[in-house]
């Protein structure tokens, strides 16, 4: 065996070597842990990055060895994982956008829409009232964004966007996120304007945050829409409230 190629030449492929294939057993191991819907990205990712790592051994071999038909293997190595690469990558992007991002509502059928709602407004009282809000969306016809702990509940009503607020899977917001939630309805709004956007996760949201950053985050919210000409309705069991509490939901919002 005998070096071929300059010391530090060597040096790099060795560094890149390791780099690559410490990306590559981090994906590796990670090939079950998610669900099928993740999983197909990062098998993707293995596998083009073992593909590239294979390339960058066959270079550090390259270095101490003449190898037949070195440059027409790595140009397909490295063209088939970089491919590869961007391809999983995109695909990556696409699907937390369908996820997380908010789309824009076309009203199909009757058009036509109900009465403007604007302002802010809170439902207060037991959880049945739910229906009422249900109903109230159906009769405005606007695009309407929902955070909610249920989304199933508003499947159905075409002119109805829910985003599910949760902590247990990657296909929803964390109830932490306050200021993604606040992101994606402003992006909402501005998408569609005169739209109404539902806050149906209070008591979740104070699971896990402190009333006083769930009440400056609903403020905050209120002062962002309410200048697009949009609605912002909050929908909360009034049992998880004290008076305190109560009193400060009440001087920001309408009761409805």
């Amino acid at each position: 065996m005998g070096l071929t190629a300059l010391w530090y030449y060597v040096v790099y492929d060795a560094v890149l070597l390791a780099g690559i294939g410490y990306i590559w057993w981090f994906f590796f191991e990670r090939r079950d842990r998610y669900t099928a819907e993740l999983r197909y990205f990062v098998i993707n990712a293995t596998i083009f990055l073992g593909l590239a790592f294979v390339g960058r051994l066959i270079d550090l071999i390259g270095d101490f060895y003449e190898i037949p038909h070195q440059d027409v293997a790595l140009t397909l190595l490295y063209g088939v994982s970089i491919l590869g690469t961007i391809y999983t990558m995109a695909k990556y992007v696409l699907l937390l956008e369908s996820s997380y991002l908010p789309r824009k509502v076309q009203i199909e059928g009757d058009s036509s829409p109900g009465k403007p709602l604007k302002g802010a407004y809170i439902v207060a009282g037991s959880r049945s009232r739910v229906v009422d809000i249900l109903n109230l969306i159906r009769s405005l016809r606007l695009p309407t964004l929902v955070f909610t702990r249920n989304p199933r509940l508003y499947e159905g009503i075409e002119f109805a966007v829910p985003i599910w607020i949760t902590q247990a899977t990657n296909n929803g917001i964390p109830p932490t996120k306050l200021h993604v939630i606040e992101d994606h309805a402003i992006k909402f709004i501005m998408e569609n304007p005169g739209a109404a956007v539902i806050i149906d996760c209070l008591e979740y949201l104070l699971l896990y945050n402190e009333f006083p950053g769930v009440f400056k985050f609903l403020v905050n919210l209120k002062d962002r829409l309410l200048p697009q000409g949009a609605a912002l309705i909050v929908v909360v069991d009034e049992n998880v409230l004290d008076e305190k509490q109560r009193a400060l939901l009440l001087r920001e919002f309408e009761p409805l």
